[in-house]
C-alpha cells in the first residue's frame, strides 16, 4: 500500500538532515512492514563516487582509453564492491541506524506505529557503472587520453 502523505513526510525529512543528499524513491507498506527505497541524489551520488575514487582508487582499467566496462572487467567489478557497499552497508544499517527513531515517528503520526522498517536496495551495478563512464570519460579528457567514449561523453 503506497501512501503520498507519508511519502511526502519522509521525503521532507530526508530533506531537512544533514548532511543532505538522500532521496525516498519509494515507500510501500506491505504485510505490517514499511519498505523504503532511499538513494543518492544525483548531485550526492557525484560526490560520493568521486571521493571514492579518489579515496579508495580507481579501478586498474580506469586509465585505459580502450578497456571495456562490461561484465567481468575491473571496473565492473568496482560497480560491483559499491552496489554492495551502498546497498548493504551504508543503506541497510549506517542509514537505517541513523534515521530510524524519526521515520517511526513520522509512521507513528500516519497511524503505523511499531511498523518495522527496511530499506530496499536501490543501487544495481549496471546504474552504477553508468555514472562510473562518465566519470571516466571526463577522467580521460582530462589527462590527455583519448577514446571514442571519452569525447562523446
Amino acid at each position: 500500500m503506497r501512501i503520498p502523505l507519508l511519502s511526502t513526510d519522509v521525503q521532507q525529512y530526508l530533506e531537512s538532515c544533514s548532511p543532505a543528499g538522500l532521496t525516498l524513491l519509494e515507500l510501500d507498506i506491505v504485510e505490517d512492514i514499511a519498505e523504503l527505497t532511499l538513494a543518492f541524489t544525483p548531485e550526492a551520488l557525484d560526490r560520493v563516487l568521486r571521493t571514492q575514487l579518489r579515496t579508495a582508487g580507481t579501478p586498474s582499467d580506469w586509465d585505459c582509453p580502450k578497456a571495456s566496462m562490461e561484465v567481468g572487467t575491473p571496473t565492473w567489478a568496482y560497480a560491483l564492491e559499491l552496489a554492495d557497499l551502498f546497498n548493504e552497508h551504508y543503506f541497510g544499517h549506517v542509514v537505517l541506524e541513523r534515521h530510524e527513531g524519526a521515520l517511526q515517528e513520522i509512521l507513528t503520526t500516519h497511524g503505523h506505529e511499531g511498523t518495522p522498517i527496511v530499506i530496499r536496495p536501490a543501487y544495481a551495478p549496471s546504474c552504477l557503472a553508468l555514472n562510473l563512464r562518465r566519470l571516466k570519460a571526463e577522467h580521460l579528457r582530462a589527462a590527455g587520453l583519448t577514446a571514442p567514449e571519452a569525447r562523446a561523453a
